[in-house]
């Protein structure tokens, strides 16, 4: 059955009331009709059987509300993606991938690496469109929550406000401290959630900022002789942290 995102404050009186870009997906692209029966969540958790009712004298699409009811999808330990802003498309596939694996939410961070720079409105904007993205991958793998998608910081900002909670750096040239080794020995405290995992972007984290991490308390972790990508690498250390201490597997 076809799902479709509503925002909480649209839903009045057992009835639904969908965005334009949701009612002309519903119309233009699924040619769906009025008596056609979808599922409708809020991010909150809740998701709605509604059938569809057509148009109000206003324009707006809407629908009736057949049940609901709760359903809590989300994985049972908290993992944070704290992502050095990726080139191109590179960023809206980390996001959408990182949503579909159960991560809480996303931290977008500027790097000595980084390529790409927003200023102004483009932040904004950005922001907005991976907002979009995460709302997205919800709907496909039936996520109830929508991960949040934070403003975009700097490194440094990020660290000094989260400087008391566990951090794992995925850094390249560390070679002792693996993952598996953090998992195995219990490195990081579990009953402390969430932990942030930082990827860099292109080229990594510079040894200055691995320097800078270290000192304010974050864990340098390597993930093997192979340098990964940075569209690979935070999402295969996210799956493993999951497999180990979520709900995948």
């Amino acid at each position: 059955m076809h799902r479709f995102f509503v925002d909480p404050e649209d839903i009045i009186d057992q009835q639904v009331y969908f965005s334009p870009a949701e009612s002309r997906h519903i119309e233009r692209v699924l040619r769906l009709r009025p008596g056609e029966t979808v599922v409708v969540f809020d991010g909150s958790g809740w998701e709605y059987q509604v059938q569809l009712l057509g148009r109000e004298s206003s324009g707006t699409l809407a629908g009736q509300i057949l049940n609901r009811e709760f359903q809590d999808r989300e994985s049972p330990f908290k993992l944070v993606l704290v992502q050095g802003i990726a080139k191109g498309e590179k960023m809206d596939t980390i996001i959408q991938k990182a949503v579909e694996i159960g991560i809480d939410s996303i931290h977008p961070i500027l790097t000595e690496h980084t390529v790409v720079q927003l200023e102004g409105s483009k932040r904004q904007q950005r922001q907005e469109r991976w907002q979009a993205i995460s709302r997205q991958a919800c709907k496909q793998c039936r996520r109830n929550h929508v991960p949040p998608v934070f403003p975009l910081t700097s490194m440094e900002s990020f660290l000094e406000q989260h400087s008391d909670q566990p951090i794992l750096m995925l850094y390249e040239a560390e070679q002792e401290c693996t993952l598996r080794k953090v998992l195995q020995n219990d490195l990081l405290p579990k009953q402390i959630q969430p932990w942030y995992l930082m990827v860099g972007p292109e080229g990594g984290f510079s040894k200055a900022e691995a320097a800078l991490a270290q000192e304010m308390g974050a864990l340098l972790v390597g993930l093997g002789p192979r340098i990964l990508r940075t569209e690979t690498a935070g999402l295969l250390a996210a799956g493993i942290i999951l497999y180990e201490l979520g709900d995948l597997g």
